[in-house]
């Protein structure tokens, strides 16, 4: 059995998407929010400063920029997000050549990110991916947290063990731009990390995972 897993940001898209799906939902559902930007940026200042964790940067973004709404809004409006940036070249070339070369080795495939799951799954579509491991929200809160890091490594496995596979078993591949998803990365039979950063490449290169340029 072949597995192989994609991240979403920066990965198979050109760039992050939770900011940008941020403002394309409060242009979409409440306009009036968008003046709260600055809070927003401020909050982003707070994480990076070491003041709480993704899970609650995050649920303060939904709740500040988007506010209550029906998740069949969010997946409606993240439709309409994934179609702009897919149309707006917003694919990263070099893991779409990865991605066909899967499909032709006849490779599960997945996508594994900390993007909320009901934009995420538009994403996929685009790609013709049916499976999405994403983080989840329930309205007000996000479930089992980020799905990032050590987070996303055990939901992938819950999910292989699903399919009544185990990771170590596989023929997996592993694609990602992310030194937080070490440890998927470092359980694959084929690590790869995308980066337009030679810092990152070279750092990448020295715990003998394969490197592909996002330049």
């Amino acid at each position: 059995m072949r597995i192989a897993i994609y991240d979403l940001d920066n990965t198979l898209t050109r760039r992050a998407t939770f900011t940008p799906f941020l403002i394309f939902a409060a242009r979409r559902i409440a306009p009036w929010r968008l003046a709260l930007l600055p809070v927003w940026v401020a909050m982003m200042i707070g994480y990076r400063a070491g003041l709480y964790d993704r899970t609650i940067l995050k649920t303060a973004g939904m709740k500040l920029m988007v506010g209550k709404v029906r998740i069949a809004t969010l997946q409606e409006v993240g439709r309409e997000f994934a179609d702009r940036r897919v149309a707006d070249d917003g694919l990263m070339p070099a893991t779409l050549a990865l991605l066909e070369e899967d499909r032709r080795q006849g490779a599960r495939i997945a996508i594994a990110t900390a993007a909320f799951e009901f934009y995420a799954a538009a994403f996929a579509r685009h790609l013709d991916i049916d499976t999405v491991i994403g983080t989840r929200w329930e309205g007000r809160s996000i479930p089992g947290g980020n799905c990032y890091g050590e987070t996303k490594l055990a939901r992938v496995r819950a999910w292989a063990a699903e399919q009544n596979h185990q990771l170590e078993d596989a023929e997996f591949r592993f694609v990602s731009d992310s030194f937080a998803d070490a440890p998927l990365l470092d359980l694959a039979d084929e690590p790869i990390f995308i980066s337009a950063s030679s810092r990152k490449r070279e750092k990448a290169k020295a715990r003998g995972w394969r490197i592909i340029s996002a330049d």
